[in-house]
């Protein structure tokens, strides 16, 4: 509802006068507006598409330019990004930075996507690591964990807990596995449930520390919500396991849910809600015969639909 509609409607219910309402329709004309967030976007808007640039002027110019000549001019501005980013950053705290510079975190996460710009030509060409893929993703999950620490950036953390999780899924799963996209492998999914109780693990413990503890939201979101798609997977594919597979998600989603609460978190809020409904869902019409599962549905999904105005009319208070 916009803000001149809600004054309109007080002054008619005499909740304002008239001097007080053309106050704040003048505070809210003038107030002024803050740009933070829409430079983020264009700054990491602009990183990616010089990345893409990158990419593009080696695919046109590969013959041309020479293997070497685009690695070690890579390698250059690489190099040049991270020494800015040393020289320039605030010393190490175990807290946040007080003092944040966009540009800094900027410079950074592009020294860390050509990082993997680099590696991934060299492999490609050179082929670096043979067939160690294990070995090619360990190495950026190790210096990007390493990175967003010393420079308190949660992109950069994201990045690693994403390496992470690949290097435990090429380790643990065969390479037919992979290579047959065949992502319902229990390996698969137990690689991705050990990952996620890791990590989620090791944010409790730093936060508990005093180490980095508002790194808790990106560990939470990323291997969080790896741990209730791998159960979901599970759930979906192994049906001698499905009470397993439930109780864990109810877990997590319980999980979720508290820390939502606790943190006035609308987005876990959401995820706990959208992960156990699924799962319900699916448990419920799983286990029930054909002619059953016909009558129940058009009720059960207009109990859902009604479920979903209930819950954006009432999010706000399951947050208190």
């Amino acid at each position: 509802m916009k803000t001149r509609t809600v004054i309109q409607e007080l002054l008619e219910k005499n909740l304002l006068s008239e001097p007080q309402a053309e106050q704040l329709q003048a505070y809210e004309s003038q107030k002024p507006v803050s740009l933070y967030y829409l430079l983020h976007i264009l700054l990491y808007a602009s990183v990616s598409a010089f990345i893409a640039g990158i990419g593009v002027l080696i695919y046109q110019n590969i013959d041309s330019i020479g293997h070497s000549v685009l690695i070690g001019a890579l390698c250059l501005l690489m190099l040049a990004c991270f020494g800015y980013v040393f020289q320039k950053s605030a010393p190490f705290q175990w807290q946040a930075f007080t003092d944040r510079q966009p540009i800094l975190e900027g410079i950074l996460l592009l020294g860390c996507l050509l990082f993997l710009a680099i590696e991934g030509y060299v492999q490609y060409q050179y082929q670096l690591f043979g067939e160690r893929y294990g070995v090619a993703v360990l190495i950026p999950a190790l210096l990007f964990f390493f990175l967003s620490y010393r420079f308190d950036h949660q992109g950069v953390l994201s990045l690693s807990l994403t390496a992470f999780a690949s290097w435990a899924g090429l380790t643990a799963a065969p390479s037919q596995l992979l290579v047959s996209n065949d992502f319902s492998d229990p390996v698969i999914i137990h690689a991705g449930l050990a990952v996620g109780v890791f990590f989620v693990a090791l944010g409790v413990f730093l936060a508990r520390k005093g180490i980095k503890p508002h790194f808790m939201y990106t560990y939470l979101l990323i291997a969080g919500t790896l741990f209730l798609a791998s159960a979901s997977g599970g759930l979906f594919t192994i049906d001698s396991w499905q009470l397993l597979y439930a109780a864990l998600i109810a877990g997590g989603c319980w999980y979720f849910y508290t820390y939502a609460r606790t943190h006035g978190s609308l987005l876990f809020l959401l995820l706990s809600v959208v992960f156990g409904y699924t799962a319900f869902t699916y448990l419920l019409f799983h286990n029930i015969s054909m002619d059953a599962g016909f009558f129940l549905g058009s009720f059960y999904f207009l109990a859902s639909a009604a479920g979903v105005v209930w819950f954006f009319l009432n999010f706000k208070k399951l947050l208190k």
